[in-house]
């Protein structure tokens, strides 16, 4: 098996980019908390937000580790959806701390809201059993998404915190890997390509 046929691979660095992103937030919360001025309840609540966030992607990657998740279209389904749901969560708590909050938009992230439904949407349509033209738009967007964010995943691991720049490089190694699932034989007949 090579290195990119191994989706529990993939999912180890998604249970740790999920211990990160607990972590960030445990801090992103503390450092609201603990901040002088009108924005701290705000703060608290976007660090809530990223919290529950960080538990969904710790979810998914823990599955994908242990292999209850082990077909790559499944996993880049699920990869897709669970990027979504995250989305979701966070936005939705930086909505509602924007209400408190003048550094947090309410209304960005209610179109940031919107976003993470469409992702999930898409997530939807990768693994339901059809292979449309859609489903062949899908596939060429989604390699074009993935090395895009390959790219700045990588540009991102020079500088910033130590757990952000672990984040960063472990990011990138997953969206290699859903970028690598995308050329797969399996994954492309099912995709119509």
């Amino acid at each position: 098996m090579s290195f990119f046929d191994n989706t529990k691979i993939a999912g180890w660095g998604l249970f740790f980019i999920g211990i990160l992103m607990i972590i960030s937030a445990i801090i992103s919360i503390w450092q609201g908390a603990t901040k002088e001025g009108d924005d701290r309840l705000a703060l608290v609540v976007v660090g809530i937000g990223a919290l529950l966030a960080a538990f969904v992607y710790f979810g998914f990657g823990n599955k994908v580790r242990k292999g209850e998740i082990t077909a790559k279209i499944d996993v880049l389904a699920q990869f897709v959806k669970t990027v979504g749901i995250a989305t979701i969560v966070a936005a939705f708590f930086a909505a509602i701390a924007g209400i408190w909050g003048v550094s947090v938009s309410t209304w960005t992230n209610v179109i940031i809201l919107i976003i993470g439904i469409i992702i999930v949407w898409i997530g939807g349509k990768i693994d339901d059993g059809k292979a449309t033209n859609f489903d062949k738009i899908l596939w060429i967007l989604l390699v074009v998404i993935f090395l895009i964010e390959f790219i700045l995943n990588l540009a991102g691991a020079f500088g910033g915190e130590w757990y952000s720049i672990l984040t960063c490089i472990l990011m990138a190694i997953v969206y290699l890997y859903m970028l690598a699932f995308m050329f797969d034989g399996d994954v492309r007949k099912k995709m119509g390509m």
